[in-house]
């Protein structure tokens, strides 16, 4: 995960997915491995030629943010929030407008929902983003894989059972939608890598890449 963070322009979530982490949580390389943290700064910016840290993007239709977390306000770290017109002017009132590492775009959110590709038309025009990680949830990335806006799929197969019981809420990789076999996204396996008892597998969707305009 810290590699895959330090190989990316940007990572987007949604708006969930941050409500649900720690409130100090940052999204850059060396929150997952620490130990690491000069070896992903090296790579990123003498070998990738990127800044310290990848763009953290945020995606709340509502604007309901807890502007208070450490994504918020950490110096070095930028946070970009995508939102509607409505979630604009929240975010406004709660202050959002005058946090230095913040930035917050609009989108017309048509039947409710913002477009993943006009996202990535966004990211792309106006903040030079040319790889983006995925990081969730499963219902903002469930929308992505709706749209054919997922190149590649990294899986960790982690030989531990959770099991789950009957009045248990735990959301799968997708949740909102669901795909039919005659359309359900393809993918073939690009490589495999193992440490212990992990395997961690990378794969490609099958049928090329979307166009980003």
């Amino acid at each position: 995960m810290g590699l895959l963070r330090a190989s990316a322009d940007a990572i987007i979530v949604g708006a969930r997915t941050v409500h649900d982490a720690s409130p100090e949580g940052l999204w850059v390389p060396e929150y997952t491995y620490p130990d690491a943290k000069l070896l992903f700064r090296e790579y990123r910016v003498n070998a990738l030629h990127k800044p310290e840290y990848p763009l953290l993007v945020v995606v709340s239709g509502s604007g309901r943010l807890e502007l208070e977390r450490a994504i918020f306000r950490t110096p070095g770290v930028r946070t970009a929030v995508i939102t509607t017109s409505a979630g604009s002017d929240v975010l406004a009132a709660a202050g959002a407008t005058k946090l230095p590492s913040v930035q917050i775009h609009t989108l017309d959110a048509k039947s409710g929902t913002m477009a993943p590709t006009a996202m990535l038309r966004l990211l792309y025009a106006e903040l030079g983003v040319r790889t983006l990680l995925h990081e969730g949830g499963p219902t903002l990335f469930g929308q992505f894989l709706e749209a054919e806006a997922v190149d590649e799929l990294f899986l960790t197969l982690s030989p531990q059972i959770a099991g789950r019981k009957g009045d248990t809420i735990r959301p799968g990789l997708v949740e909102g939608i669901e795909f039919m076999p005659d359309r359900s996204p393809g993918f073939q396996l690009l490589s495999v890598k193992q440490r212990a008892e992990h395997l961690y597998l990378r794969y490609g969707r099958s049928g090329g890449h979307p166009p980003m305009a």
